[in-house]
């Protein structure tokens, strides 16, 4: 069993890193064992309307924050296929998106710190382990690299969820405030 750990951080804002693997590894099963991440931006995050007056919500401030995922080049179809429906601003509404190589792991976490009771507001971590190729041989030469692509599901539209978009320099949703480590388990 050999564990290797991939981190980045927002100090790039693009949302995806490269890594070049140091030696060769040679396995037939690959887990994603555990993601620590702590991801906040203004950006990932929307504060829902209170209710109309004297309904009984004035008193509190709802807020939703976008779903998370990574996305890995190194997973073809028979890895790994997200099913995900599309939110109609390019495709019919409800139409079938797959994404090869996305996993979801998680949610955005708030800007806000004056909440006292947002738990979020530190580092979370996701331990699994996620079996991603299944008894297929693999050889990951030396020299060969590998991408992390980070995807969010954008919320700033009222009432609307977006379809899965990849967080780039546009964005700016990953931003130096962010990072994240990926462990992966070769066996």
């Amino acid at each position: 069993m050999t564990l290797l750990t991939f981190s980045f951080t927002g100090e790039n804002t693009t949302g995806t890193a490269t890594f070049t693997i140091a030696q060769e590894y040679k396995f037939k099963n690959l887990f994603l064992k555990d993601i620590k991440y702590n991801i906040r931006n203004e950006i990932l995050q929307n504060d829902v309307a209170k209710g109309t007056a004297n309904d009984g919500n004035t008193t509190i401030s709802p807020f939703i924050t976008s779903a998370l995922g990574v996305k890995m080049d190194f997973l073809d179809s028979k890895d790994c296929v997200l099913y995900s429906l599309a939110d109609g601003s390019g495709e019919t509404l409800n139409t079938a998106i797959n994404i090869t190589g996305l996993i979801p792991f998680g949610h955005a976490g708030t800007t806000d710190a004056s909440l006292p009771t947002d738990s979020d507001y530190s580092s979370q971590s996701h331990s699994y382990p996620y079996h991603l190729i299944n008894n297929r041989p693999q050889t990951w030469a030396v020299g060969k690299t590998v991408a992390f692509s980070l995807y969010y599901r954008d919320v700033e539209t009222d009432g609307i969820i977006k379809d899965w978009a990849l967080m780039s320099g546009t964005t700016d949703a990953f931003s130096d405030i962010c990072d994240i480590d990926i462990t992966l388990q070769l066996e």
